[in-house]
């Protein structure tokens, strides 16, 4: 009994040793697993750009989405709003009308679109959604350009302002209403500047067009507004990121660029070359697209006054926390700038006819093709 059982013993062992073998020799013999091939991006597409042989351009007016801007087309027959992605080049047209345009002006959410609508006769001031759909409008008393701001806290409120000449004295002064869409009422406001903007929902800023004062006003109050740093020449405002220009007082050829977010609380400061023009000093056009986010700005390699030459400028990201300034690419002039909402993209030009990638700063791209 005992042989036997060591017999079934040693047998089960082999037959164990046997499995484990041909087992080792199955997971050999197997082949190796390829991994799969790395998944190749696809390159983007070139941007896209209007046939000015075929349709003339206006202006792009700015950004309206993330990859998709607003164009104004149209000659003296007929004028067209046209949401446009400046990559694919898909296109949809939101107004067309056979009045002309003057001032158009996006909201702050990029969900409506101001316009300044006239004809011989009459002129207007319209607003309409992404889709082209009238929201608002009302007559305008003035037929010339005007500027607008819209209330980034409050977007049923936009300020409506112009110069108005005095018939009589043949003198012009600053004209200023706010226009409540709720409501649709445009009532006038006692302010002394072309260009008031908006700091929050019922405070606004502004340079004062009689002392060139920095001031600081409340739709609300009928008080007089508050003047503020008397050093400040000028200023930028993007929701409430406030930037403000001053001389410096070390170096007549250097201005201070001084960053507030909230306003008055400092965020440091940038020196750079002085722009002027004549007696006037210029503030670089600055861009920023998100609260508190990254500003870029026309910023001159030297310093210039623009009424004897041009200069030279380069596009700059400003960091205002550590006092730098990182340059993006050279540009052939000083003209406007428009920072894309997911602040990879520059609209630059008077038209915003180019743009530049910031993910690739090798070159400026036409979104203009040339007429013949």
């Amino acid at each position: 009994m005992h042989n036997r059982n060591k017999l079934w013993v040693n047998s089960l062992f082999l037959v164990l040793l046997s499995t484990l073998f041909l087992s080792a020799c199955s997971f050999s013999s197997q082949p190796e697993k390829t991994s799969a091939p790395d998944q190749v991006e696809e390159p983007e597409q070139p941007f896209t750009q209007i046939d000015q042989s075929k349709e003339v351009l206006q202006k792009i007016v700015g950004w309206i989405g993330e990859e998709e801007v607003l164009v104004h087309l149209g000659d003296q027959e007929t004028q067209q709003l046209v949401r446009m992605n400046i990559r694919s080049g898909e296109r949809h047209e939101i107004y067309s009308t056979d009045n002309f345009i003057l001032t158009i002006q996006i909201s702050p959410q990029a969900d409506k679109v101001f316009l300044q609508e006239g004809s011989n006769q009459t002129m207007e001031a319209a607003v309409i959604d992404q889709e082209g759909k009238e929201v608002r409008r009302t007559p305008l008393e003035y037929s010339g350009y005007i500027n607008v701001d819209w209330n980034h806290v409050n977007e049923d409120l936009l300020f409506i302002s112009y110069f108005n000449m005095d018939s009589e004295t043949a003198v012009e002064t600053a004209e200023v209403k706010t226009w409540n869409l709720q409501s649709n009422e445009i009532t006038s406001a006692s302010v002394s500047a072309i260009e008031p903007k908006w700091y929050s929902s019922n405070l606004f800023l502004y340079m004062n067009e009689e002392d060139n004062g920095f001031y600081i006003g409340d739709i609300r109050s009928e008080e007089a507004e508050q003047k503020l740093n008397p050093e400040t020449l000028n200023f930028f405002l993007h929701q409430d990121t406030v930037i403000t220009l001053s001389e410096s007082d070390i170096n007549d050829d250097e201005v201070h660029l001084m960053k507030e977010y909230p306003f008055l609380v400092s965020q440091g400061a940038l020196t750079i070359p002085k722009v002027q023009m004549g007696d006037r000093l210029q503030l670089p056009y600055l861009s920023q697209s998100q609260r508190d986010g990254m500003i870029v700005g026309s910023i001159p390699d030297e310093p210039v006054d623009l009424s004897q030459n041009l200069g030279s400028f380069s596009l700059y990201i400003l960091n205002f926390a550590d006092k730098s300034m990182e340059k993006v690419i050279d540009l052939p002039e000083n003209a406007p700038i428009a920072l894309s909402p997911s602040e990879r993209y520059i609209l630059y030009g008077w038209q915003y006819e180019q743009v530049i990638d910031l993910n690739d700063q090798s070159e400026i791209h036409t979104l203009v093709s040339e007429s013949t």
